[in-house]
């Protein structure tokens, strides 16, 4: 569960997860992540010093010293919600069907004009029932397939290389719609 906090004096950030839940794992809160980082220098480091940072030296673990730092980021004003470690953008939507795994990987990736957005996707690679990648106007689209129990399974698509913060939300909606169009086509 995610919260939001006041990060003493500066905007309000998201964080993903509540106080008391990094708290239960890491065996601090928010305000102790970004007191320890910020005394240790972490605000002139790049991602990766910073992940390593939490990671190995104050003992976060691997992934919750990757949240750490993206987290630190976002209240530090060093990256935006939807930005990578690069400084490019994305987006990410998700959906699960009632449909076997199986037929939603077929469905999607058969004929994805019959659910994508009136522009063509050339494909770079792909597993079946795993997932399907391809550059997608001026960046990459990467979509997964996971089973979800019997007869349900998930897809969830990023849309990668946006150019700002403001095509997230645009692309988000795109993406929402033409997902909406593929579960008629999958549960019919």
């Amino acid at each position: 569960m995610a919260g939001t906090r006041q990060t003493g004096g500066k905007s309000k950030i998201k964080t993903t997860m509540t106080d008391a839940a990094i708290k239960a794992r890491t065996g601090k809160d928010w305000a102790g992540w970004f007191a320890a980082l910020d005394k240790a220098g972490a605000a002139k480091l790049d991602h990766t010093g910073i992940a390593k940072l939490a990671r190995e030296d104050m003992g976060a673990g691997d992934w919750y010293g990757q949240m750490v730092a993206v987290s630190y980021e976002r209240a530090r004003g060093l990256r935006a919600m939807n930005q990578k470690c690069d400084g490019e953008f994305s987006v990410s939507v998700t959906r699960v069907m009632d449909a076997s795994l199986s037929r939603l990987y077929a469905v999607a990736t058969a004929s994805p004009q019959s659910w994508f957005p009136k522009r063509a996707i050339e494909e770079t690679s792909r597993t079946n029932d795993k997932y399907w990648r391809g550059k997608w106007k001026s960046g990459k689209l990467e979509i997964g397939f996971y089973a979800k129990g019997s007869g349900r399974a998930q897809i969830a698509l990023q849309a990668n290389k946006l150019p700002d913060a403001e095509a997230v939300e645009s692309e988000r909606a795109v993406w929402k719609k033409a997902i909406d169009k593929l579960q008629k086509i999958v549960e019919a």
